[in-house]
C-alpha cells in the first residue's frame, strides 16, 4: 500500500507541476500559447503518441476513482468500530468511546481536562489522549493510572482481543484554583425577635 501511496503521489506532482509550468509560460509570454497548441496538435495526429496519450488519461482517471473509494472506505471504517454477535452486526460510535474515556477520568483529581481521539484499525484501538494536569500531580503515576483504566475499561466493555494503544500529551500543567475565603460577619446588628 506504501508503494500504490508513493506512486499516486509522484503521479499527482509531476501532473500538477506540468499544468503549473505551462501556466507559467502561458502568463509570460502570448505566442507561448501557440506554440503549445502547435505541438499538441502535431503530437495528436502521430498514432502511438494518442494511443500513449489515451492509455494515460485511463490510468489516471482509474487512480482517481481508487484513491476516492479507499479515502472514503477508511473514513467510514474509522468512526466505528463493529463486531459480530450471535444474532448480528454490532457497530460502535468511535465518537461514544471518546465521550466515555472522558467520563472515565472525571473522577480523577489530578486531571483538570481532557481530550481523547480514538481510531481503529488492523492492528488495534489506538487512543491519542491530551490531558491538562494540576501541577501537584505525579505525572509518570498519573499518567500510568489513566492508561491503565482507559486500557481495561476498553476491552471489557468492547470485548476487545486486539491491542488497545493508549498515547496521552500532557499539554499544559495547571495550577489549582484557590477558593476565596469569605469572612463571616460577627454581629449582624440586629435585635430584636422574629415571630414564625
Amino acid at each position: 500500500m506504501k508503494i500504490f501511496s508513493a506512486i499516486v503521489i509522484f503521479i499527482y506532482t509531476l501532473l500538477f507541476s506540468v499544468i503549473g509550468a505551462v501556466l507559467i509560460a502561458l502568463s509570460l509570454r502570448a505566442e507561448s500559447l501557440s506554440a503549445i497548441m502547435n505541438m499538441l496538435n502535431s503530437v495528436a495526429f502521430t498514432d502511438n503518441v494518442r494511443m500513449g496519450m489515451a492509455l494515460t488519461g485511463f490510468i489516471l482517471i482509474l487512480i482517481n476513482i481508487l484513491i476516492a473509494r479507499l479515502s472514503l472506505g477508511k473514513m467510514r471504517r474509522e468512526k466505528t468500530i463493529a463486531f459480530d454477535n450471535p444474532y448480528g452486526r454490532v457497530t460502535v460510535s468511535l465518537a461514544a468511546i471518546e465521550d466515555y474515556v472522558k467520563r472515565l477520568t472525571t473522577g480523577m483529581t489530578e486531571i483538570k481536562e481532557l481530550k481523547s481521539s480514538i481510531s481503529a484499525g488492523r492492528k488495534g484501538v489506538e487512543v491519542i489522549t491530551r490531558a491538562v494536569l494540576y501541577s501537584d500531580a505525579n505525572i509518570p503515576e498519573v499518567t500510568e493510572k489513566i492508561q491503565n483504566a482507559i486500557r481495561i475499561k476498553l476491552q471489557e466493555m468492547l470485548g476487545l482481543e486486539e491491542t488497545v494503544t493508549i498515547k496521552i500529551d500532557v499539554v499544559k500543567i495547571a495550577q489549582r484554583e484557590q477558593k476565596p475565603q469569605v469572612e463571616l460577619p460577627g454581629e449582624t446588628g440586629f435585635k430584636g425577635e422574629i415571630k414564625y
